[in-house]
């Protein structure tokens, strides 16, 4: 098994935000965000050091607990100061792009990595929905074609035209193209049935997050059967597990680390409203939107919603690996991504757990 560090770059002091989504720019301070981003590029230093085979960027809006609102911009900077380790844009969220500027951005990395860089594509969650102008109805829509276009873009040798539902281009002709042929390594990051059905289909690899073992079990089971009815068996380092993590030297000191978060309000700042995550998901399948009753105090019940629990790991070293462990048996999983950047933690302590991962759990999942 393979480990990737979460380039989350958030913002250092985030538990002052508020609990929902989005976070107003009155809380940023330019000071502490270019200090922010500092220590995040020093962590994925330390992580790289240590070990680390992969550094991951990811494309968020609207919540500086991830700073990285185009991802390809941070990898960049990331690749110029880490030269070993893989670049993993996991990653582009194509309803809100361009497609076509997504595959130039997927070309220049991997020209700028020497060939290091492994590639997600991706919807993203309710809450980016609402940014920019992408009708949540379309979003799916959007995703399946944006990767067809992607993914001949960065193969097809000749200029062609584009004329899909949803984009039209007269000309296409992607320059550079990647240096790795015929693409970068690709993973559809999802747990719907098309799009895994699609990367089955296309023999790209599945990416899961914050998932427990046996729900992602259920997914990883149905890309297993679609890639053998497509002719193929996927590697283990294609399917790739994203969860957060708080590990100290004892069971007692990481629940410790758990309790800072969870005081310092976990998710603060990623979670939209119960009621318009409700909305969005029904406005993405087409079902009817019910809205909550409301109380007698005329607010919604369940009006603030959360995501399915941020914190995979929780534990020592030898709990973390066994936790890890049941990911490998039970999926699969061959890398996993760890985001153990987590409010109410400083970067002296992410810091600190790098180096207690390096140390007492990564020799111990190189066995898995």
């Amino acid at each position: 098994m393979k480990a990737s560090y979460f380039g989350c770059m958030g913002y250092s002091e985030r538990h002052k935000f508020p609990e929902g989504w989005p976070v107003p720019p009155s809380y940023h301070d330019p000071a502490v965000s270019m200090r922010s981003y500092q220590e995040g590029m020093a962590e994925c230093e330390l992580a790289e050091a240590l070990g680390f085979d992969w550094l991951s960027l990811s494309e968020h809006h609207y919540s500086g607990n991830r700073t990285t609102p185009n991802p390809a911009v941070m990898a960049a900077a990331v690749a110029e100061r880490c030269k070993r380790a893989k670049i993993a844009l996991l990653g582009q969220l194509l309803p809100l792009n361009n497609p076509i500027r997504a595959a130039e951005e997927i070309g220049m990395l991997d020209n700028l990595t020497g060939g290091r860089l492994v590639v997600a594509f991706m919807r993203g969650t309710p809450s980016e929905d609402q940014v920019y102008d992408l009708n949540p109805a379309e979003g799916r829509g959007r995703l399946m074609e944006a990767m067809d276009l992607a993914l001949k873009a960065l193969t097809e040798p000749q200029p062609f035209a584009w004329e899909g539902r949803y984009y039209q281009y007269r000309t296409v002709s992607v320059w550079p193209w990647p240096v790795q042929q015929p693409t970068p390594p690709i993973i559809v990051a999802t747990r719907s049935d098309d799009a895994v059905q699609y990367a089955a289909a296309n023999r790209l690899g599945l990416g899961v997050s914050y998932d427990r073992p046996d729900d992602m079990a259920e997914v990883t089971e149905k890309y297993n059967q679609w890639c053998q009815a497509a002719g193929w068996r996927p590697t283990p380092e294609q399917i790739v597990y994203r969860g957060g993590i708080c590990l100290g030297e004892t069971d007692r000191e990481a629940a410790g680390l758990k309790n800072r978060v969870q005081a310092a309000g976990g998710g603060r700042g990623l979670n939209i409203g119960r009621s318009l995550a409700q909305a969005v998901q029904a406005a993405r399948s087409g079902e009817k939107f019910n809205p909550p009753a409301a109380s007698a105090s005329g607010a919604q019940r369940g009006s603030v919603g959360g995501p399915r629990s941020m914190l995979s790991f929780v534990g020592s070293p030898d709990t973390v690996a066994k936790q890890l462990r049941e990911f490998h048996d039970k999926c699969g999983v061959g890398v996993v991504d760890f985001a153990f950047q987590q409010p109410g933690l400083t970067h002296t302590d992410v810091m600190t757990e790098i180096e207690l991962f390096a140390r007492e759990v990564l020799p111990q999942i190189r066995e898995f």
